[in-house]
């Protein structure tokens, strides 16, 4: 491994952690997944709707249904 490319990983290294949300918006951002957008919405709000099925919420929900 070349020297310049060592410090550029140790520079890389040495930068802010961005989280897993960070991560993946970066990825659709450098890779243009755009597409993956609706997804991550229908996910979130199943998401939420299992939540709050396990709360007093429920009897409201089921009744959309």
């Amino acid at each position: 491994m070349s020297n310049d490319n060592r410090e550029s990983f140790e520079d890389l290294a040495q930068g802010t952690n961005q989280g897993v949300v960070g991560e993946f918006f970066g990825f659709m951002k450098d890779n243009a997944k755009w597409w993956l957008i609706p997804f991550l919405v229908v996910f979130g709000l199943l998401g939420i709707l299992l939540v709050l099925g396990a709360t007093g919420a429920a009897p409201f929900i089921y009744a959309l249904f």
